[in-house]
């Protein structure tokens, strides 16, 4: 076999530790290279600073920062410190003409140091007083609240049907937002009214206010500030608002008035400051704007006044420094522009444009001096831009070859990779042998992972270069690992076939195809209604398609018709779906009134169709055969109980005989002992017979409510004291400790006596033969208004291996021997009982504790 140089393992390893490092220093340099370019410095640009396209845009940037700074101040030219400003004027854009002509002014000075803040307060609590003829007074809080608790101002309450409070301390404390409420905005009328208060007075009764409500915002730079200082000729902005009849009603605009004049102050102080950073002497720059209409001048340049600056221009644009120079009368004169190439006129015209100051009359003029002696912004870029532009092109030039020799190694290994020289097989690594998708994800989590990692390490804009420069290089060697680790395994699958062989999702439709083989649901789901099925998915397609082609149609071709057939197909589709929705609602009524109860009802289906109908149809078949399969069960039931109370009445006949006559032959006092042993259990037997019958009677008629009761007055927890005192001598022949609890000493409740002795008895009879003997039995009588109840709670001698429920069915005891006495019917005609007197009767197991409760309401 021939040997291939890049089969051999040394090779492999060597052209991977060789591949990442060119990915490495191919990231090194791409970030490199990215990092210069953002310090201004552009590929095959001037070495010369004042020639290269990034001295060009600082250039642009810095006369734009300086016009904007100008137009920004230019409103402290408008007023001195103490002359007034009009808002009105200033908000619409007037000459100033430094009255109060709107009566909303402020002297220049307090706007300037008000706007200088770091934040404006805008947490002032404003009310709004309604006054009896319609129109709005505003108030402080603070103001309202003293004059209420001095006494000046009076809440006037209405009725307190509804709840609400008569407490002036509670309106205050809602008034000033301390609790919450809803209020509405001026125009909904609801203020304290909302919480009881008719209107409000004054200190003589006379009525003031109809209602008060907080002032809110509506967003539009209109929320209530705390005044640093007052306007002119008024103690308060309020107080303009409700004097002046220009502002009466508008404390909105007012306030945003307000807002605008003080962010055109902060502007203007953030100008000062910016013009600061260009002041003579700590900048290599030169500026000067003149207003030539005016002779308003600004500039840096010593000397330079309304009066010279024509003189000074000549001298300014012979110094062979970089420079601009714009006004509207040069057009497409390139004057200005000797010294910085590829700037057009009508691109710096815009700029001062936008900026407002003017369209005609202006002259504006920037220069830097090529010396660079002041240490300031352009000359720190300068530096940057000198120190890096001799790297830019080589480190490039490094990065693009590193990536070639990079993506070379990577082909040499993908055609080596799984072979060696010893055969012809692909070798697979551990790797290799787990699903494809798992491998897959988990490379990509952990690159992922460790990529945001580097990202975020690198992330500071503090860090100096050559850390950042380390950050790419390891983000290199990281991706590289990972990238190669991935497809290299991946080649290795395909070279194998092995790809989709050990794939996750290939082994998952192997799995849903064995089980769909082993099951024919599949089969009987498609076979058992074909029709209906592929009915159903040829109109869905049906419908898509038309809904498509009418949208394409409508959307490409401006097609009315096309748009009103969708339209028209749409709302066929709708009523079909109403149609059918209907149809549902119809079917699930008529089976809701089956299910309860009425077996009669029959669903209509003149208006349904399809299935639908057919179903219902079903329904109401299905609904015949439960009315007459429940006729047949109460009729079964009628002739069990009748079959019961027959017999019951039939045995007890000759019973009553046995009973007499045992009694006769005992009244004859037979000698012979074993005569007398056989009455004796003759006598029992009998009578044990006559309990049984007369239990039967009785759980019969519980059990179908054939009881008359008398239902009277009566003190539960004394008729449980006479059961307790009934039972007492049973309990103790037992060794049955009785633990008692009551927590009144009466409980009321309408009941039949003698019925409900008969349930007290039968369980606590039940107790007494049942329960474990030296055990304690617990009586609690608990009173929870409305109700009362009687729990009782013993252990059972025998195991309880039943539930509650079967233990109160007829027949059923806790003795599953049946050695006790007892028909097994105590229970059962004790639920029962309960029942008929309007009381709830429950059994509770837990192993061998027995619980029984008994709850009537008390009246």
């Amino acid at each position: 076999m021939k040997t291939r140089w890049y089969r051999k393992s040394g090779v492999k390893g060597l052209l991977v530790l060789l591949t990442i490092v060119f990915v490495t220093v191919a990231c090194a340099g791409a970030g490199a290279s990215v990092l210069i370019m953002s310090k201004g410095v552009q590929p095959l640009d001037s070495k010369n600073y004042v020639d290269s396209q990034s001295f060009q845009d600082n250039m642009y940037s810095l006369s734009h920062t300086i016009i904007n700074a100008i137009n920004e101040r230019e409103i402290l030219d408008q007023a001195d410190d103490g002359e007034l400003v009009d808002l009105a004027e200033l908000n619409k854009g007037k000459t100033l003409t430094h009255k109060n002509t709107s009566g909303l002014a402020y002297k220049a000075g307090n706007l300037y140091d008000w706007a200088k803040k770091s934040s404006w307060d805008r947490s002032a609590n404003v009310l709004i007083c309604r006054q009896p003829d319609g129109s709005d007074y505003y108030m402080y809080y603070n103001d309202f609240a003293d004059k209420i608790t001095t006494g000046e101002l009076k809440f006037v309450f209405g009725s307190d049907e509804d709840g609400w409070t008569e407490n002036a301390k509670d309106i205050l404390a809602i008034l000033s937002g301390k609790e919450y409420t809803y209020y509405g905005d001026a125009n909904d009328n609801i203020g304290i009214r909302n919480d009881g208060v008719e209107y409000v007075t004054d200190a003589d009764g006379n009525v003031v206010y109809t209602d008060v409500y907080n002032y809110e915002s509506s967003g539009n730079n209109d929320a209530p500030l705390k005044e640093a200082y007052k306007p002119d000729g008024a103690d308060s902005i309020l107080d303009v608002v409700n004097n002046s009849e220009e502002w009466k009603g508008n404390i909105s605009k007012a306030y945003e008035y307000l807002y605008t004049a003080l962010v055109e102050y902060s502007d203007a102080s953030y100008g000062e400051k910016v013009l600061k950073t260009y002041a003579t002497g700590v900048t290599n720059v030169n500026y000067m704007y003149v207003d030539t209409k005016s002779d308003k001048v600004y500039t840096n340049i010593k000397g330079i006044t309304s009066a010279n600056y024509a003189k000074k221009l000549d001298e300014l644009t012979s110094s062979g420094d970089p420079l601009m120079l714009i006004a509207p009368d040069l057009q497409d004169c390139a004057l200005g522009f000797s010294n910085i190439a590829d700037w057009t006129v009508s691109y710096w015209q815009s700029m001062i444009e936008n900026t407002g100051l003017g369209e005609e009359n202006y002259l504006y003029f920037v220069s830097v001096d090529k010396d660079f002696p002041v240490l300031d912004r352009i000359k720190q870029e300068k530096l940057v831009y000198e120190k890096f532009e001799p790297w830019l092109v080589p480190i490039m030039v490094i990065s693009v070859v590193s990536l070639v020799l990079a993506l070379a190694g990577l082909v040499i290994l993908t055609i080596g990779a799984g072979r060696n020289n010893e055969d012809e097989k692909v070798h697979l690594n551990f790797l290799d042998r787990w699903y494809t998708e798992i491998v897959a994800g988990m490379i990509f989590m952990i690159w992922l992972l460790g990529t945001s990692v580097i990202v975020q390490t690198m992330d500071f804009e503090d860090i100096r270069m050559v850390w950042k420069v380390t950050g790419f290089s390891i983000l290199g060697i990281w991706c590289g690992g990972w990238f190669l680790t991935g497809w290299l395994s991946l080649v290795r699958r395909i070279k194998a076939r092995s790809l989709w062989r050990d794939s996750l999702l290939r082994h998952v439709l192997i799995l849903v195809r064995k089980c769909f083989s082993k099951c024919n649901d599949l089969v009987v789901f498609l076979g058992g209604n074909m029709i209906s099925r592929v009915k159903i998915i040829l109109l869905f397609g049906i419908f898509v398609f038309l809904q498509f082609m009418f949208y394409v149609m409508t959307v490409n071709g401006g097609s009315a018709f096309a748009f009103l057939l969708l339209i028209v197909m749409d709302c066929a589709v709708l009523y079909y779906l109403v149609k059918k929705a209907w149809g549902r609602e119809q079917i699930i009524a008529g089976l809701k009134k089956i299910t309860d109860g009425e077996l009669q009802y029959k669903i209509p289906t003149e208006k349904l169709s399809g299935e639908q109908e057919q179903v219902a149809d079903y329904i109401n078949h299905i609904g015949e055969g439960l009315d007459a399969a429940v006729e047949n069960s109460l009729k079964n039931e009628r002739m069990k109980t009748e079959l019961i109370t027959n017999v019951s009445h039939d045995i007890k006949t000759p019973l009553t005989s046995i009973i007499n006559y045992v009694d006769l032959l005992k009244r004859e006092n037979p000698e012979d002992p074993k005569i007398r042993g056989y009455l004796e259990v003759l006598e029992n037997k009998a009578q044990r017979l006559k309990v049984l019958t007369e239990d039967v009677v009785e759980a019969s008629k519980a059990s179908t409510g054939n009881t008359t009761l008398e239902m009277t007055d009566l003190n539960f927890i004394e008729l449980v004291h006479q059961v307790i005192g009934e039972f007492e001598e049973k309990f103790e022949e037992r060794n049955l400790t009785m633990v008692v609890h009551f927590d009144e000493e009466e409980a009321i409740i309408c009941a039949d006596g003698r019925r409900l002795w008969r349930v007290l008895e039968n369980v606590f009879g039940n107790a007494s033969k049942y329960a474990m003997e030296n055990t304690r039995v617990y009586v609690d009588v608990k009173v929870d208004r409305p109700n009362v109840q009687l729990s009782l709670k013993n252990i059972s001698a025998q195991p309880l291996n039943i539930s509650a429920d079967e233990l109160t069915e007829r027949f059923i005891r806790g003795d599953v021997s049946r050695n006790t006495e007892g028909s097994g019917l105590g229970l059962s005609i004790a639920k029962d009982l309960v029942r008929l007197q309007g009381g709830e009767f429950k059994l509770y197991l837990d192993g061998d504790l027995f619980k029984v409760t008994i709850e009537f309401k008390m009246k």
